[in-house]
């Protein structure tokens, strides 16, 4: 390809690359895997199971969440325990049994989990307790009851929200020294919903997973892979974006559902981040401009050979 052509190319691809880079992408997990999630694109791919602990299936693996070092860390509603989360291929390490006292170890407790930007990480059931957990034994301790069902959790600096579900399609602001919850509004829909997942982005923009299994009582309608959605952290309202598309096998092999979200790492001045709307280059375009770049240089140094030669 002649230089000039070549140079007209890769400006080109440089400008009509998707700028992926820019993209909000995380984590959660579909029973026992973890998958990394682009909400920007709807897109969800399978990194890896949490494996075995004592031959036994670490499952039901909820309130996946980002430590203020970068660690993921979980909850295993199955085993009732605290675990920390491999971002590479999902392998589970188990830190301690979480000890939640009147809780039976059999029934399913929808739990959640956020951990807050000075490190304190806390716990919810769907029945309406809350606990702060110890991470370094797991153990959890009994902080009060909030009064509502919800079944995740997600902070923005020492603030810690919740999300109901289930009939109670409400957002809350939690009480962390007493589990108080207050309300700040309604997702204005009526939609059931089985658990949703909240998660704060970098910009301070809170998301959503919104999970459909088991499906409303008495329904008979398959439900759906999971949907992703935008909640309006001032006064509760959410707006369904759509499905997110992952794996054929979905809905066979992880049962239907995604849990948890984690996008960022919590951050105590979190609250002063603005949006910055310079457009990002995806690593794609970044090769190409550094391609560019390069081909300049060439381009620059035959210019000056030529010139010296004359």
């Amino acid at each position: 390809m002649p230089l000039r052509a070549l140079s007209a190319a890769l400006v080109l691809a440089v400008a009509s690359s998707p700028a992926t880079a820019g993209d909000v992408v995380g984590y959660s997990e579909a029973f026992d895997t973890l998958f990394q999630v682009n909400l920007t694109a709807h897109t969800a791919v399978e990194l890896g199971p949490a494996g075995y602990l004592n031959g036994q299936r670490i499952a039901d693996v909820e309130g996946l969440s980002y430590a203020p070092n970068g660690d993921l860390y979980a909850v295993t509603d199955d085993l009732k325990g605290l675990l920390r989360i491999s971002a590479e291929n999902g392998r589970a390490t188990y830190i301690g049994s979480l000890n939640l006292v009147n809780e039976p170890l059999t029934k399913s407790l929808d739990l959640g989990m956020t951990i807050t930007c000075d490190g304190r990480f806390f716990l919810s059931a769907g029945d309406g307790n809350f606990w702060e957990v110890d991470p370094n034994t797991g153990s959890a301790a009994f902080i009060g009851n909030t009064g509502v069902k919800i079944t995740g959790l997600a902070a923005r600096g020492k603030r810690v929200y919740a999300a109901g579900s289930q009939g109670n399609n409400n957002l809350y602001l939690i009480d962390t020294q007493t589990a108080a919850a207050s309300l700040l509004g309604a997702y204005n829909t009526s939609t059931y919903v089985t658990t949703v997942s909240p998660g704060f982005d970098a910009t301070g923009k809170l998301w959503g997973v919104l999970n459909y299994v088991p499906p409303q009582p008495g329904s008979t309608t398959i439900p759906p892979w999971s949907d992703l959605a935008t909640l309006d952290a001032q006064n509760g309202a959410l707006r369904n974006t759509g499905s997110i598309v992952g794996p054929i096998d979905l809905k066979t092999q992880f049962f239907g559902e995604l849990k948890g979200l984690a996008l960022v790492p919590p951050s105590c001045d979190a609250g002063g981040v603005i949006a910055d709307a310079t457009p990002a280059l995806s690593p794609q375009a970044l090769g190409l401009f550094a391609g560019l770049m390069a081909l300049f240089g060439a381009v620059g140094t035959r210019l000056r050979r030529r010139r010296q030669t004359r």
